[in-house]
């Protein structure tokens, strides 16, 4: 009887350690996945300039993901794949249409294909990519 006392608390024992283990790997990816994300606003911020200017004349062919974060596919004399910390502001004539707005992916998808004839950043580190139908405002992500 002591022994299967004895095998039922050996058990026991492995499922919390398992359990426990679990649980670390899990936070810690979690936060290496913050510090990633923290880590590429920051660089969106600060290379950005440099990148925006290299879009103009080439043309918006899609959205895809990386993760969680939206990337802007742009064709031109290279493919550029623009990973933003955010999803943008689309203005679309009168329109400006963010993230849950109705009308906002019919908006993006009614833009591609289009040239992108102005891209740079702002006075507020705001980046701003001209199309022929419509206008990326990416805002940069605030770091509290």
């Amino acid at each position: 009887m002591l022994v299967g006392y004895a095998y039922l608390g050996a058990a026991i024992f492995i499922v919390c350690v398992v359990l426990v283990g679990g649980a670390v790997v899990v936070a810690g990816r979690q936060d290496r996945r913050h510090a990633t994300r923290s880590a590429r606003s920051r660089a969106w911020s600060h290379h950005s300039t440099r990148l925006v200017e290299q879009l103009h004349g080439s043309t918006f062919e899609r959205v895809t993901f990386d993760v969680e974060d939206p990337q802007l596919v742009f064709i031109g004399a290279q493919r550029a794949i623009v990973t933003i910390p955010q999803w943008p502001t689309v203005v679309v004539g009168t329109r400006v249409l963010r993230f849950g707005d109705t009308g906002f992916r019919q908006a993006i998808v009614s833009l591609q294909g289009d040239t992108v004839r102005s891209a740079r950043t702002s006075l507020e580190r705001e980046v701003v990519i001209e199309l022929g139908g419509g206008t990326f405002l990416i805002e940069p992500r605030s770091t509290l």
